[in-house]
C-alpha cells in the first residue's frame, strides 16, 4: 500500500497506526491509559522557498528587501534587518521528509513565508508569484500526497493577484498564505476588496503570515526580537485591525488562518472589549457587538511553546478552531514539541488539533 492509501484510510476508518501515533507504556495496575491517537498529524504551517523563487529574488532590485549573497548567503533581509536564513531542509524534499517521519508529522501544508512576493516591480511580483506557485503544485505532484500547497499572490497589484488566485487554484492551491501588512498596508484597505471577494466565493482559506511590523522601533539587529516579538505583534495588530473594522461582518465566510497562536489577540481579548464598550459618543463604532465575540470566527495555530498557552488558547477559542503546526524548518520550529503537547490534551481536542480540523477546513 502506497503511503498515500495509507494515510486516507487512517484518517477514514481510525484503525490503522500512522507516523504521528504516540506509543503507549504498559498500564499500572488500577489505572487508565488513553488510547493513543489513529488521527493523522497535518502541519499548517510550513514553509519552503525554491531555487526559482531564490534567482528572482537575487535578480531584482527592491531598496526595502535584498536576499543576502556571500558571507550573508540565503538571509532575508528587509530594511536591514534579517527575517532569518533560507537552509537546506527549506529547499530540499528529502530532508523535510526525514524531519517529518522523525516527528511524527504525516502531511505538511506548505507555504511561502516573509516577504512572499511583495517585492520589486509589477513584473517581478507576478513572475516570482507564478515561479513559487508552480515549484509547489511539482512538489504537491511528486510527494505521494504528503506535500499540500498555499498559494502566493501579487497583492499589491490587484488585478494580478485575481489572475494569479485563479490559476493557482486551478494547478490544485489547497488556499492562500499572505502576510499581515502589504507594505505597511492594512489587509483591510478598500484596493484589496476585489481579491477578498475572489477568494470568499473560491471557499479557499487564507494563512496570515506575520512580516515586519510597519513600524521602526522594533530594532535591525538579530537578537531575535523582530521574530518573537515584532512578528507577533503585527499579528496581533492585524487581526484586531481586522476585527474592528468590521472586515468579518463584510466577508462573514471567509476562513483566516491567524499564526503562532493568534500573537497576543487571545490574550487581551478582554481588553478590546473594554475600550469597545467605554468608546466615546464620537468614536465610531464599526462591528455592532464586543471584539471578543468574533475570535471563533477566525482559526489559529498551535504553535505555543508551553501547555498552559495551548490550553488558554483553547478555553478562548474552542479545539474546533486550533490546528496543528510547526514552522518548520525555521530555527524557532517545533514540530515534534507542539506534537508532544497537543498529544498531551484530551483525546476529542487533540483529535481535533492533529488533523480533524484541517481536514474539514481545507476539504482534504
Amino acid at each position: 500500500m502506497k503511503r498515500r492509501d495509507f494515510i486516507a484510510a487512517a484518517a477514514a476508518t481510525a484503525t490503522a497506526t500512522t507516523a504521528g501515533t504516540v506509543v503507549q507504556a504498559e498500564p499500572v495496575a488500577g489505572t487508565s491509559v488513553v488510547a493513543p491517537s489513529r488521527v493523522p498529524v497535518i502541519d499548517v504551517h510550513t514553509h519552503m522557498f525554491s531555487q526559482r523563487w531564490m534567482q528572482a529574488a537575487w535578480a531584482a532590485h527592491d531598496p526595502h528587501f535584498k536576499l543576502g549573497r556571500g558571507a550573508e548567503e540565503g538571509s532575508l533581509i528587509e530594511d536591514g534587518a534579517s527575517m532569518g536564513r533560507i537552509v537546506p531542509p527549506m529547499l530540499d524534499y528529502d530532508l523535510r521528509l526525514k524531519a517529518m517521519d522523525a516527528a511524527g508529522v504525516d502531511i505538511a501544508l506548505i507555504s511561502l513565508t516573509a516577504p512572499n512576493v511583495y517585492w520589486g516591480t509589477r513584473a517581478e511580483s507576478v513572475a516570482a508569484a507564478r515561479g513559487i506557485n508552480d515549484d509547489f503544485r511539482d512538489a504537491a505532484q511528486h510527494h505521494d500526497g504528503r506535500i499540500r500547497w498555499m498559494a502566493s499572490l501579487p497583492w499589491q497589484y490587484p488585478d494580478e493577484a485575481i489572475a494569479e488566485l485563479r490559476r493557482a487554484k486551478r494547478g490544485g492551491a489547497i488556499g492562500v498564505c499572505m502576510l499581515t501588512n502589504i507594505r505597511g498596508t492594512a489587509l483591510t484597505d478598500a484596493i484589496y476588496r476585489p481579491v477578498w471577494r475572489e477568494i470568499e466565493a473560491m471557499g479557499l482559506p487564507v494563512f496570515v503570515h506575520p512580516t515586519k511590523p510597519a513600524i521602526n522601533y522594533i530594532g535591525q539587529d538579530f537578537s531575535g526580537l523582530f521574530n518573537s516579538i515584532g512578528f507577533i505583534t503585527d499579528t496581533t495588530l492585524c487581526f484586531a485591525r481586522i476585527i474592528n473594522d468590521g472586515f468579518l461582518d463584510a466577508f462573514p465566510k471567509l476562513n483566516l488562518i491567524a499564526c503562532h497562536g493568534g500573537g497576543y489577540l487571545p490574550y487581551i481579548a478582554a481588553r478590546l472589549d473594554i475600550m469597545w464598550a467605554r468608546a466615546q459618543p464620537h468614536d465610531s463604532h464599526r462591528i455592532a457587538r464586543p471584539p471578543s465575540t468574533y475570535l471563533k470566527q477566525l482559526w489559529f495555530d498551535a504553535i505555543l511553546y508551553d501547555q498552559p498557552s495551548l490550553e488558554f488558547l483553547i478555553t478562548q477559542v474552542g479545539a474546533d478552531r486550533v490546528l496543528y503546526g510547526s514552522d518548520f524548518p525555521f530555527r524557532i520550529g517545533d514540530m515534534k514539541g507542539v506534537r508532544e503537547r497537543v498529544d498531551a490534551l484530551p483525546p476529542e481536542q487533540r483529535d481535533a488539533i492533529r488533523g480533524l480540523n484541517h481536514r474539514k477546513l481545507f476539504d482534504l
